[in-house]
Protein backbone atom coordinates (compact mmCIF):
# COMPACT_ATOMS: atom_id res chain seq x y z
CA UNK A 1 0.00 0.00 0.00
CA UNK A 2 1.25 3.07 -1.01
CA UNK A 3 0.52 6.62 0.49
CA UNK A 4 2.39 9.17 0.60
CA UNK A 5 2.35 10.56 3.96
CA UNK A 6 0.75 14.15 3.74
CA UNK A 7 -1.89 12.37 2.11
CA UNK A 8 -2.85 9.45 4.69
CA UNK A 9 -2.68 12.77 6.90
CA UNK A 10 -5.12 14.97 4.99
CA UNK A 11 -7.29 11.69 5.20
CA UNK A 12 -7.33 10.77 9.13
CA UNK A 13 -7.38 14.39 9.50
CA UNK A 14 -11.08 14.90 7.12
CA UNK A 15 -12.45 12.25 9.19
CA UNK A 16 -11.46 13.83 12.34
CA UNK A 17 -12.50 17.37 11.96
CA UNK A 18 -15.86 15.40 10.35
CA UNK A 19 -16.12 13.98 13.55
CA UNK A 20 -15.68 17.11 15.58
CA UNK A 21 -18.15 19.22 13.02
CA UNK A 22 -20.79 15.84 14.12
CA UNK A 23 -20.80 16.24 17.53
CA UNK A 24 -20.89 20.09 17.21
CA UNK A 25 -23.72 19.57 15.27
CA UNK A 26 -25.34 17.05 18.06
CA UNK A 27 -24.34 19.37 21.05
CA UNK A 28 -25.87 22.31 19.53
CA UNK A 29 -29.51 20.17 18.99
CA UNK A 30 -29.60 18.91 22.10
CA UNK A 31 -28.95 22.37 23.83
CA UNK A 32 -31.73 23.66 21.21
CA UNK A 33 -34.01 20.82 22.56
CA UNK A 34 -33.31 21.27 26.48
CA UNK A 35 -34.29 25.18 25.80
CA UNK A 36 -37.39 24.05 23.59
CA UNK A 37 -38.03 21.44 26.78
CA UNK A 38 -37.33 24.37 29.73
CA UNK A 39 -39.05 27.25 27.67
CA UNK A 40 -42.06 24.32 27.16
CA UNK A 41 -42.59 23.55 30.82
CA UNK A 42 -42.22 26.74 32.36
CA UNK A 43 -45.20 27.94 30.19
CA UNK A 44 -47.30 25.37 31.01
CA UNK A 45 -46.94 25.90 35.17
CA UNK A 46 -47.34 29.80 33.86
CA UNK A 47 -50.55 29.11 32.31
CA UNK A 48 -51.64 26.46 34.93
CA UNK A 49 -50.89 28.57 38.39
CA UNK A 50 -52.16 31.84 36.18
CA UNK A 51 -55.15 30.33 35.01
CA UNK A 52 -55.89 27.27 36.82
CA UNK A 53 -54.51 27.07 40.16
CA UNK A 54 -52.81 29.20 42.41
CA UNK A 55 -50.67 28.52 45.64
CA UNK A 56 -51.19 30.99 48.59
CA UNK A 57 -50.46 31.26 52.44
CA UNK A 58 -53.44 31.16 55.48
CA UNK A 59 -52.97 34.96 56.76
CA UNK A 60 -55.02 34.27 59.57
CA UNK A 61 -56.71 32.27 61.29
CA UNK A 62 -60.19 33.25 60.32
CA UNK A 63 -60.94 29.70 59.59
CA UNK A 64 -59.70 28.21 62.60
CA UNK A 65 -60.31 25.30 63.11
CA UNK A 66 -60.36 24.04 59.51
CA UNK A 67 -57.16 26.50 58.23
CA UNK A 68 -54.82 27.46 60.67
CA UNK A 69 -52.40 30.93 59.83
CA UNK A 70 -49.73 29.58 57.29
CA UNK A 71 -51.08 26.36 56.06
CA UNK A 72 -50.41 26.34 52.46
CA UNK A 73 -53.58 26.76 50.28
CA UNK A 74 -53.87 25.19 46.64
CA UNK A 75 -56.46 26.64 45.09
CA UNK A 76 -58.06 26.20 41.82
CA UNK A 77 -60.41 28.87 39.49
CA UNK A 78 -64.20 27.78 39.66
CA UNK A 79 -66.69 28.53 36.98
CA UNK A 80 -69.83 28.42 39.71
CA UNK A 81 -69.67 28.93 43.50
CA UNK A 82 -72.42 27.76 45.83
CA UNK A 83 -72.67 28.45 49.72
CA UNK A 84 -70.28 26.18 51.91
CA UNK A 85 -67.45 26.72 49.38
CA UNK A 86 -64.14 28.00 51.09
CA UNK A 87 -63.28 30.41 48.92
CA UNK A 88 -60.03 32.63 48.55
CA UNK A 89 -60.77 36.60 48.09
CA UNK A 90 -59.03 39.67 47.62
CA UNK A 91 -60.49 42.09 49.94
CA UNK A 92 -60.52 45.89 49.50
CA UNK A 93 -57.28 46.91 50.32
CA UNK A 94 -55.75 44.15 48.39
CA UNK A 95 -54.97 41.58 51.17
CA UNK A 96 -55.86 38.04 50.43
CA UNK A 97 -58.30 36.33 52.83
CA UNK A 98 -60.03 32.86 53.14
CA UNK A 99 -63.48 32.18 53.96
CA UNK A 100 -66.96 30.45 53.63
CA UNK A 101 -69.63 31.13 51.05
CA UNK A 102 -72.97 31.77 53.29
CA UNK A 103 -75.06 34.23 51.22
CA UNK A 104 -75.38 34.20 47.68
CA UNK A 105 -77.52 35.58 45.00
CA UNK A 106 -81.04 36.55 46.00
CA UNK A 107 -80.21 35.53 49.83
CA UNK A 108 -81.65 38.44 52.49
CA UNK A 109 -79.27 39.14 54.90
CA UNK A 110 -80.29 41.31 58.11
CA UNK A 111 -79.60 42.05 61.23
CA UNK A 112 -81.86 41.27 64.82
CA UNK A 113 -82.73 44.05 67.40
CA UNK A 114 -79.70 42.28 69.12
CA UNK A 115 -77.15 42.87 66.07
CA UNK A 116 -77.42 39.15 65.38
CA UNK A 117 -76.81 38.37 61.44
CA UNK A 118 -79.80 36.78 59.31
CA UNK A 119 -79.66 34.88 56.19
CA UNK A 120 -83.11 34.26 55.22
CA UNK A 121 -84.36 35.10 58.54
CA UNK A 122 -82.53 32.57 60.26
CA UNK A 123 -79.77 33.90 62.96
CA UNK A 124 -76.37 32.50 62.19
CA UNK A 125 -74.86 29.91 64.39
CA UNK A 126 -70.81 30.04 65.36
CA UNK A 127 -69.21 27.06 67.11
CA UNK A 128 -67.34 29.11 69.42
CA UNK A 129 -63.54 27.28 70.39
CA UNK A 130 -65.02 25.90 73.81
CA UNK A 131 -67.52 23.49 71.72
CA UNK A 132 -70.63 25.68 72.81
CA UNK A 133 -72.89 27.43 69.93
CA UNK A 134 -73.98 30.87 69.77
CA UNK A 135 -74.89 33.72 67.54
CA UNK A 136 -72.58 35.41 64.70
CA UNK A 137 -72.98 39.09 65.53
CA UNK A 138 -73.65 41.17 62.30
CA UNK A 139 -70.25 43.34 62.70
CA UNK A 140 -69.37 46.86 61.69
CA UNK A 141 -70.80 47.27 58.17
CA UNK A 142 -74.65 47.32 56.96
CA UNK A 143 -75.16 44.45 54.56
CA UNK A 144 -78.38 44.22 55.16
CA UNK A 145 -80.97 43.70 51.80
CA UNK A 146 -80.67 40.86 49.05
CA UNK A 147 -77.57 39.65 47.74
CA UNK A 148 -77.15 41.44 44.17
CA UNK A 149 -75.56 39.03 40.91
CA UNK A 150 -72.54 38.29 41.35
CA UNK A 151 -72.26 39.28 44.99
CA UNK A 152 -71.29 36.81 47.85
CA UNK A 153 -71.74 37.13 51.70
CA UNK A 154 -68.15 35.26 53.09
CA UNK A 155 -67.72 34.37 56.92
CA UNK A 156 -64.37 33.16 58.62
CA UNK A 157 -65.68 29.99 60.78
CA UNK A 158 -63.92 31.70 63.39
CA UNK A 159 -66.99 34.22 63.84
CA UNK A 160 -65.24 35.77 67.10
CA UNK A 161 -62.10 36.92 65.36
CA UNK A 162 -62.72 37.12 61.71
CA UNK A 163 -62.43 39.80 59.81
CA UNK A 164 -65.01 39.04 56.93
CA UNK A 165 -67.97 40.30 54.75
CA UNK A 166 -69.24 41.88 57.96
CA UNK A 167 -66.05 44.20 57.89
CA UNK A 168 -66.15 44.60 54.20
CA UNK A 169 -68.90 44.17 53.03
CA UNK A 170 -70.53 41.43 50.47
CA UNK A 171 -67.57 40.35 48.10
CA UNK A 172 -68.07 40.75 43.98
CA UNK A 173 -67.61 37.44 41.67
CA UNK A 174 -64.40 39.20 40.25
CA UNK A 175 -62.13 39.59 43.96
CA UNK A 176 -62.64 35.63 44.32
CA UNK A 177 -59.34 34.04 43.23
CA UNK A 178 -60.80 30.53 43.55
CA UNK A 179 -62.18 27.42 45.76
CA UNK A 180 -59.71 25.93 48.48
CA UNK A 181 -58.93 22.53 46.64
CA UNK A 182 -56.27 21.12 49.29
CA UNK A 183 -54.57 22.32 52.57
CA UNK A 184 -50.86 21.58 53.77
CA UNK A 185 -50.47 21.47 57.31
CA UNK A 186 -47.26 23.85 57.98
CA UNK A 187 -45.63 22.53 61.14
CA UNK A 188 -43.39 23.90 63.74
CA UNK A 189 -40.39 22.25 63.90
Amino acid sequence: MSCSTGGCIDSNMDKTYSNIERKKRLIKQLRHDAVIKVAGSAAVLFITFNFVFGITLAPTNDMFPAIHEGDLIVYYRPGRIINTDVVIYEAPGGSLQIGRVEGTQAEAVGKTDGGLLTINGNIQPVQKRSGLYDETYAGEKDISGEIGIGEFLILGDSRETATDSRTFGLIRRKAIKGKAFTIVRRRPL
